[in-house]
């Protein structure tokens, strides 16, 4: 059966909200893809050596006593790979405003762009829910300004609904900084940063979501020009109704390959109109300036078999050869055969008009060359991303199934990857299953260890070929594996903890590794 809708409370138990992450997504890492437009510098490259930093977010982690406070720890790129050290950022590190409490959550959700233009990478937080004064729930952002010396002690800003210049109000559970993504949306060589909020009143309608953009400048982040977007926004299809939940993943890439960045929604709550199908992707194309300028839509009416909350993730790429920007979307909630939420994958390749049903590939575990078949509760593709991981210049595609049986082990979890090349684009050809009983791959196969929970990309040793990384936020207190790969080959895998950073080795709820990087 499809995932019990819960209410957003639940998130304060990372291991409750496996209940929700279909209809939430809150811990998925909002996603900025290379491509024509992208300001120069590289994602999570914080201290500007070139080599990014691989930061991991732990919303569970207890800080100062505060359970579930939540931190997220960065470990600076080498040569070999991340750093056997790190540091840890949360409410109570220095120059962080606010202070640690219960339930925060800081570290949910995290995006990185050069927001000041200087050269460093710097980093947005979210801690979804924050209590604003009495108002639960109201969600926080940080932003943390890259340096020579990284984040730990920079310059740090705060905003929430409450900021002055801020569009919106605060509202109790509206979860501000659900969704985050990074990129140069108006096209003035500074980083901007979209938040969605899928709970967010619009309209007059609970829950059918809203997306702020705050544009980057030479001072960073700015609330005073934040545009407040949703469906009743000039561009943007449709109109806001109950549930629809506009903003529930968001992601920027150059989709149409006109040199200007674009903003992609997924609003998986959508009811579509004459049928039962619900979830649908925007395309806000840019340059946004207090409207996109053009938008499209893509909804799931329209493509067989990807009809139950569609968008339930989202990763970018270029697939192929060509100069547009691609389109993975996950409907891990789909059902396959009999199988309830066993889930799809469907790839959306870009043209010059954006995003057409006219070219949609589907994939799913009864998909020849993929391993395994559907199953009840598997969510196949409940997160995604992607990245070179081959080095041949085409972008591939990792996807994660959280709840995946191995054996007759429950909710152990799997990730398949998935290869791109220059000609088909994403296909099932040398595509590589890895689990925790995968010859080479550290750890055992446990119960509820949500291997693929959360999976990212990221080139940790600044060789131009990006790792996937592979979330485990239930082995113990958490494990990230780092892969190297090739079409059939699975090269490396290493597993870090939070020992294997510097740190204790926490303790069971840290959710170490629910959210990772996906540049």
């Amino acid at each position: 059966m499809a995932e019990k809708k819960a209410s957003p409370r639940r998130l304060r138990k990372w291991h409750a909200a496996v209940g929700l992450l279909v209809c939430t997504g809150a811990v998925a890492t909002a996603v900025l893809v290379a491509g024509t437009g992208e300001p120069a510098t590289a994602p999570y490259d914080f201290n500007g050596d070139g080599k990014p930093d691989l930061t991991i977010g732990l919303p569970g982690n207890t800080v100062s006593g505060h359970a579930a406070a939540g931190s997220a720890v960065i470990a600076n790129g080498t040569a070999s790979g991340p750093a056997s050290t790190s540091v840890r950022i949360d409410q109570e590190s220095p120059g962080v405003p606010g202070a640690a409490e219960d339930d925060d959550n800081f570290g949910q959700t995290f995006a990185s762009g050069d927001f000041d233009n200087d050269g460093h990478a710097d980093l947005a937080i979210a801690s979804p829910l924050e209590a604003i004064d009495t108002t639960e729930g109201a969600g926080m952002l940080t932003v943390h300004y890259g340096s020579s010396g990284g984040l730990y002690d920079s310059r740090t800003d705060v905003f929430t609904e409450d900021t002055t210049g801020m569009p919106g109000a605060v509202g109790r559970d509206e979860l501000f900084v659900y969704s985050l993504a990074a990129g140069d949306l108006n096209g003035d060589g500074y980083g901007d940063l979209a938040i969605g909020q899928p709970l967010d009143l619009a309209g007059g309608d609970p829950n059918a979501g809203s997306i702020k953009v705050m544009f980057g400048s030479a001072s960073g982040l700015t609330a005073d020009s934040t545009v407040w977007i949703d469906q009743s926004t000039a561009n943007v299809p449709g109109t806001p109704e109950p549930g629809d939940r506009f903003g529930e993943q968001i992601a920027i890439g150059d989709i149409n390959g006109d040199g200007t960045q674009d903003l992609v929604s997924a609003t998986i709550g959508e009811q579509i109109s004459g049928s039962s199908d619900r979830g649908s992707v925007h395309v806000l194309y840019g340059p946004v300036t207090d409207a996109p300028a053009s938008g499209g839509y893509l909804d799931s009416g329209n493509v067989t078999g990807f009809g139950e909350f569609a968008g339930s993730a989202l990763a970018l790429g270029h697939f192929n050869d060509d100069p547009y920007t691609d389109v993975a979307i996950g409907v891990s909630d789909q059902k396959v055969g009999e199988d309830g939420a066993a889930g799809r994958l469907a790839v959306v390749y870009s043209d010059a008009e954006g995003l057409s049903t006219d070219r949609v590939e589907l994939f799913d575990q009864d998909t020849p060359g993929i391993a395994g078949a559907p199953e009840q509760e598997d969510y196949f593709a409940g997160s995604l991303a992607s990245g070179d991981f081959d080095g041949d210049g085409v972008d591939d595609l990792v996807a994660g199934m959280r709840s995946e049986a191995i054996g007759s082990t429950k909710g152990a979890g799997a990730s398949l990857v998935l290869f791109g090349n220059a000609t088909g684009g994403i296909s099932t050809s040398g595509a590589l299953w890895i689990d925790q009983d995968t010859a080479g791959v550290p750890g055992v196969v446990a119960t509820a260890d949500h291997f693929g929970w959360t999976v990212g990309a990221l080139d940790t040793d600044g060789n131009s070929r990006v790792e996937p990384l592979i979330g485990a936020p239930g082995n113990a207190a958490g494990t990230v594996t780092v892969l190297e790969v090739a079409p059939g080959t699975l090269e490396s895998a290493t597993a870090l903890s939070e020992g294997d950073l510097g740190w204790s080795a926490g303790s069971d709820g840290d959710a170490f590794g629910i959210a990772l990087p996906a540049p």
